[in-house]
């Protein structure tokens, strides 16, 4: 069983990473956050990027439990991927700083790109095997079930990381941010569902 400050200190990290970004980050600043001592921190994490690649790791593990959750309540596979649509716009709107970590962080080092791309994969063969699987059923026609595996991610990314950061210039309520996360959804059904569908 995982110690529960490490969660504590996750949280804090995600925190601290987002508001002064990876390189002008501290560990203190991440201790001060979490309140603990930094011997605590390291502990749990060797480096400043051991706790980054922890948080990624975290983020990815949530994320494809999330979409796993939202394909297992559908029977079909058009059903399951208006599920796993929903999962990944529901989840980064609802995590909108560990997403923009996740999305602009991830890509400093290039040992920090080699463990996202490690840490997305299983995301990434998750809807692969969805389309793959529409394919069999006769739901879905599609050539690269892979490289369209990757544009999904990689459309429905940019789209929330584009909202989020306009998030930050306007004071949404609850109830806009709800909206926009609809439009979110409905936007990129309609451009996975034009692709894949059989005409």
């Amino acid at each position: 069983m995982r110690h529960q400050k490490v969660d504590v200190i996750l949280q804090a990290a995600v925190e601290v990473f987002s508001d002064q970004g990876f390189d002008q980050a501290k560990m203190d600043d991440i201790a001060q956050a979490a309140g603990v001592a930094k011997g605590t921190i390291y502990y749990h994490f060797k480096s400043k990027e051991d706790l980054f690649t922890g948080l990624m790791d975290e983020g990815m593990e949530k994320l494809i439990g999330c979409a796993k959750r939202h394909i297992d309540s559908e029977d079909s596979p058009v059903d399951q991927m208006h599920g796993l649509i929903r999962a990944h716009s529901q989840f980064f709107m609802e995590n909108g700083k560990l997403a923009k970590l996740l999305l602009n962080e991830a890509f400093g080092t290039k040992e920090r790109q080699q463990k996202f791309r490690a840490s997305i994969r299983e995301y990434i063969q998750l809807i692969e095997l969805l389309i793959e699987r529409g394919i069999a059923t006769g739901d879905f026609q599609f050539d690269y079930p892979s490289e369209m595996a990757i544009a999904i991610f990689g459309a429905g990314s940019v789209l929330v990381l584009h909202k989020l950061y306009a998030l930050e210039d306007n004071a949404w309520t609850s109830e806009e941010s709800e909206e926009v996360t609809q439009m979110i959804i409905q936007s990129l059904s309609q451009l996975v569902f034009r692709s894949l569908l059989i005409k």
